[in-house]
């Protein structure tokens, strides 16, 4: 039987469709071969930047280590699709917009990839400038005394907001920078699919967070997407919405419906996309990559 391109395939049964990818994954399989691009601009040097959420952290056939990078991450898909005759994958976890300039652990700085010769890039960065990851082992701590309030927002709201401060800054370097060493690319910022639902009454045990703070995380990761959405548009480059699509698929749904981890049992994947998560992103990418 012929496989249609696999994002049409999506487009037109997603949920079944990334539930039956999900189930190739995990049984070792490898991801469906695109090769009808027809009508598609081509790319030829693709530079995929950014942190745990673009390297795929928690999935299976991880390329590096102490990046915790895997070939089932979205960028990994998108070079699938369109096979660049050169991939460069950067993406590490732990990466903040600084680790742009400044090396991530031994991986040197990530714009190093980055060359006159290269027409894509994607970026996916900013939850770790506002120590998000630290916030959320907070909000667990917390949430194990009670479930009621927002314990976690009343002790780490001042220094998420120093957080946002501080990329109003570095968000609008870090694209004019790109846009400097790579003036011919397509950029394109990769929004944070949202972990958290706006409701933290629909939370069982494997998110033990208060629900008030469920509901600040919520708004605190659409905050983020929100200014990386302005800044991409003030600075020419293309955002892509992922927080739309995962609705409805956050971590406190059944297992059957998410596409985000949840918090317990903890793994390096915890509140991390999971494979059918970033098939689904790398959907929007190459979505938006066609127009």
């Amino acid at each position: 039987m012929a496989l249609s391109h696999p994002y049409s395939t999506v487009r037109k049964g997603l949920v079944t469709a990334a539930a039956l990818t999900a189930s190739l994954l995990t049984s070792g399989a490898a991801p469906a071969t695109a090769a009808d691009v027809s009508g598609q601009r081509s790319v030829n040097h693709y530079v995929a930047l950014g942190d745990s959420y673009a390297a795929g952290t928690g999935l299976s056939q991880q390329t590096d280590a102490e990046c915790m990078r895997s070939k089932g991450s979205y960028p990994a898909w998108i070079a699938e699709t369109y096979k660049p005759s050169v991939f460069k994958d950067v993406t590490c976890s732990g990466a903040t917009t600084r680790s742009l300039w400044n090396h991530e652990g031994s991986s040197a700085p990530q714009v190093n990839a980055l060359t006159r010769d290269t027409d894509l890039v994607t970026v996916t960065l900013g939850g770790n400038d506002l120590g998000f990851s630290d916030v959320i082992t907070r909000c667990v701590l917390a949430g194990l005394t009670t479930r009621e309030g927002t314990p976690c927002r009343d002790k780490a709201a001042k220094e998420v907001d120093a957080g946002f401060a501080r990329l109003n800054t570095r968000l609008p370097d870090m694209l004019a920078d790109i846009e400097r060493r790579s003036p011919q690319a397509r950029v394109v910022v990769v929004g944070y699919p949202n972990p958290f639902p706006a409701d933290g009454s629909t939370c069982g045990s494997s998110v033990p967070v208060a629900k008030g703070d469920v509901a600040w995380l919520h708004q605190t990761t659409n905050r983020l997407n929100f200014m990386l959405e302005l800044v991409a548009l003030t600075k020419d480059a293309e955002y892509v919405d992922t927080s739309t699509v995962f609705r409805g698929h956050d971590m406190c749904r059944p297992s059957s419906a998410q596409w985000i981890n949840p918090l317990l049992p903890v793994t390096s994947g915890s509140a991390h996309p999971n494979a059918v998560g970033h098939l689904i992103t790398a959907v929007e990418v190459y979505e938006r990559l066609k127009k």
